[in-house]
């Protein structure tokens, strides 16, 4: 993980009154990212290191936040190579803190090595298209997963199905009338959300295609240690298809030149684990451009991301997305 060295009095002070609940003799915190999350890097007087994150207040409900522990610590045990979760001097995993006058909860995790590989790639590590195979890997074990393990009652996470996406209040917001859209662009992303409500509608919810899945599984949550990769970040996780996870995870790379390249060697590695019917693969294209759609309502809610400055272009790019996918069907 890297950081710099823009950390507000606020957040330090924050990070200062909230590390003993965790058991942490904190001797520095420098932040890390400033987006929907706040994730704070901690240092404590042993030399070990933490990753704190300040969760965006009304996204997840704390009963959430501890089913998503649950959910990651499962799969630790499965073998995923996933964060440790801290768990609070008191029991639980989450506690609050005033910032700024907005109340927050706040988790903690163990350090993971490497860097994400929603930065720039090292150069004496493996290629994207290899780092892909792997990435294959790890969402064919996370769909694994789902046949080995029963969660407990109090088990709580939203769910990305036909309502979840397309419905009339989709999870990331209706992306088909927000604000920035101009004349066309709303009327293209009505036609084409008007085809995916029919396809998603279709599409069975049974446990063969659908299940517990990391749901963001993008570049910006993977981290790269050389070859080996860990899975972060699941503040999303929910139920969902399975092959929404891939899209997800290969959404990053399109318009790149090794798109086609990547896209092989995802499902070569996915398949190394796991099935991946043809009736699967045929689907990918439409989850997307389902994904390109959910960023548009997603970034629309969130004008604090460094991205939203972008907002236009980013527009743009998911229009002219949209346009190919819709003259393809």
């Amino acid at each position: 993980m890297t950081g710099n060295d823009e950390l507000s009095a606020e957040l330090s002070a924050a990070a200062t009154s909230i590390a003993p609940a965790f058991g942490i003799n904190l001797a520095s915190v420098k932040l890390l990212s400033h987006s929907e999350n706040v994730v704070l890097a901690l240092t404590d007087d042993d030399g070990e290191r933490y990753a704190m994150r300040l969760h965006r207040p009304g996204y997840n409900t704390v009963d959430e936040m501890e089913s998503e522990v649950e959910f990651v610590e499962s799969l630790r045990r499965f073998g995923v190579p996933v964060p440790r979760c801290i768990a609070t001097e008191s029991g639980g995993h989450y506690t609050p803190v005033d910032v700024g006058g907005t109340p927050h909860q706040v988790g903690v995790i163990g350090w993971v090595e490497g860097s994400s590989l929603g930065g720039p790639l090292d150069g004496g590590g493996p290629g994207i298209v290899e780092h892909y195979r792997v990435i294959g890997e790890l969402a064919a074990q996370i769909r694994a997963h789902n046949a080995t393990w029963e969660p407990s009652e109090r088990f709580t996470r939203r769910r990305w199905d036909a309502d979840g996406l397309v419905g009339e209040a989709p999870v990331w917001d209706r992306f088909w009338e927000v604000d920035q859209l101009n004349p066309e662009q709303r009327a293209l992303f009505t036609e084409a959300r008007e085809f995916l409500v029919g396809v998603l509608g279709s599409l069975p919810t049974n446990d063969d295609h659908f299940g517990l899945i990391h749901s963001d599984l993008h570049l910006g949550n993977v981290m790269a240690n050389g070859s080996d990769l860990t899975v972060i970040d699941f503040d999303d996780a929910g139920y969902g298809w399975f092959v929404h996870e891939l899209a997800v995870a290969l959404h990053p790379m399109l318009g790149e030149p090794e798109e086609a390249a990547a896209r092989a060697a995802m499902l070569e590695g996915y398949r190394s684990v796991h099935e991946f019917s043809p009736g699967e693969e045929a689907l990918i294209d439409v989850f997307l451009a389902m994904r390109s759609l959910m960023i548009v309502g997603w970034l629309a809610a969130r004008p604090e991301v460094p991205v939203y400055a972008r907002f236009d272009e980013v527009l743009a790019e998911i229009e002219q997305h949209i346009r190919a996918f819709l003259d393809s069907i």
